[in-house]
């Protein structure tokens, strides 16, 4: 039997690792020709579409020839099972076998497809709509494990709340909403159909961070690329800002918001400058028309991920911290630089001194809690005692992810 310690609010559903056929199966007729494909181009296999290829890390090796070569880059040394020509993180089956391998319950999946630019937007909606309804075939397998998110076309905001209300009728928890494709800030009035739909619907607005689809990484000269990955944490410092400043929390309490994969050691900061902005300048309290200050919105309703973070363990000792509320595990699987499968003796060296029900509620129930997850058999979920001395004497061996 399996025992969980942990779930996981930011695993990865990559296009690498997509079905080859998986839009012209579900595309309409007459999307076929400019719709995504696999073609092969210079002894490699690449996605294409509108007649552009896509290479390097976001338009990526598909399935076919070098699949091989990804399952050794991705699960080499971890001691997952991986099947010669499998897909793992498309998988249902083998997805939930690599959860357990981790002790991973539950799963939220952000989907590469958001960083792809489609010029037609009838296209772009098309290709939107057929991987919804692919990735909801997958969570059907155990739709309380699995949550791998649907892309709402934020490029076109009158859709959004009807393909929220339409996911929710199929069994949806959550999806994903892009503010760097958004048409509009968050913070724009645009949105309220789309605030109230998610609030009426109960589904988790997931956000990752990144940047627009059309925006290449930067070169890897003097730096550029570095100091860019370096910041891309607080790519999300401003939709926050906007979504709790233009009071959309206010106004619709059962509004869930998760931002993934910005870690957490910035973000008290974060809480408590806009809450000096909002309380202690004089006048700006009233000129926000918020009537609880912006830290107790994002308390009730605001999730931030994390997969490694001392700054944030340090943060965690004081009583008083914003993260001791808000903050939940995500593995980042399948990515060489996540936790999966075994986090726990870094979890030993970050939770060191805390309560081992405040580490569950971490790793485990907060997330369980706030994406309304039945989750295991008691008997399944780790006592406090083996959460408390999890990791202890152990070590992680990073070679074996490189």
């Amino acid at each position: 039997m399996v025992t969980y310690k942990y779930n996981s609010a930011d695993n990865h559903l990559d296009q690498r690792w997509l079905p080859r056929n998986l839009w012209q199966d579900r595309v309409a007729a007459k999307f076929k020709e400019m719709a995504p494909k696999v073609i092969e181009q210079d002894g490699g296999e690449f996605w294409a579409w509108e007649g552009k290829v896509m290479g390097g890390r976001d338009g990526g090796t598909a399935d076919g020839r070098d699949n091989e070569k990804l399952l050794k880059q991705f699960f080499g040394g971890s001691g997952a099972r991986t099947p010669a020509g499998s897909l793992p993180p498309c998988d249902p089956a083998l997805l939930l076998e690599h959860m357990d391998f981790g002790n991973i319950y539950g799963v939220v999946g952000f989907g590469g497809t958001r960083k792809w630019p489609i010029d037609d937007m009838e296209l772009r909606l098309e290709v939107h709509r057929a991987y919804a309804d692919w990735v909801m075939e997958l969570n059907a397998f155990d739709p309380d494990r699995l949550m791998q998110l649907p892309v709402l076309p934020v490029f076109d905001p009158a859709s959004v709340p009807g393909e929220i209300r339409r996911l929710a009728g199929i069994g949806c928890k959550a999806a994903e909403f892009v503010p760097f494709d958004a048409a509009e800030p968050l913070f724009h009035a645009v949105w309220e159909p789309a605030w109230e739909a998610f609030d009426e619907t109960g589904m988790v607005m997931c956000s990752h961070i990144g940047a627009a689809a059309d925006a290449p990484y930067p070169p890897e000269d003097r730096g550029e690329r570095m100091a860019y990955f370096t910041c891309a944490p607080f790519s999300v410092a401003r939709p926050i800002s906007d979504i709790v400043y233009s009071g959309a929390l206010m106004r619709h309490p059962g509004l869930k918001v998760l931002f993934a994969e910005c870690r957490a050691g910035w973000i008290p900061f974060l809480s408590y400058w806009m809450d000096r902005q909002a309380a202690e300048r004089p006048g700006m309290f009233e000129n926000t028309g918020l009537d609880m200050l912006p830290s107790e919105y994002m308390k009730r309703q605001v999730r931030v991920t994390f997969e490694e973070d001392e700054i944030a363990a340090q943060m965690l000792t004081h009583e008083d911290n914003i993260l001791r509320d808000i903050l939940v595990f995500g593995a980042d699987y399948p990515h060489p630089q996540g936790t999966w499968p075994d986090p726990a003796p870094i979890f030993h060296k970050m939770f060191e001194g805390l309560g081992a029900e405040l580490r569950h509620e971490i790793v485990f129930g907060r997330m369980q809690k706030f994406f309304n997850m039945t989750g295991p058999d008691a008997s399944q979920i780790a006592t406090l005692d083996e959460i408390a001395e999890d990791g202890a004497g152990r070590r992680r061996d990073h070679a074996s992810f490189e």
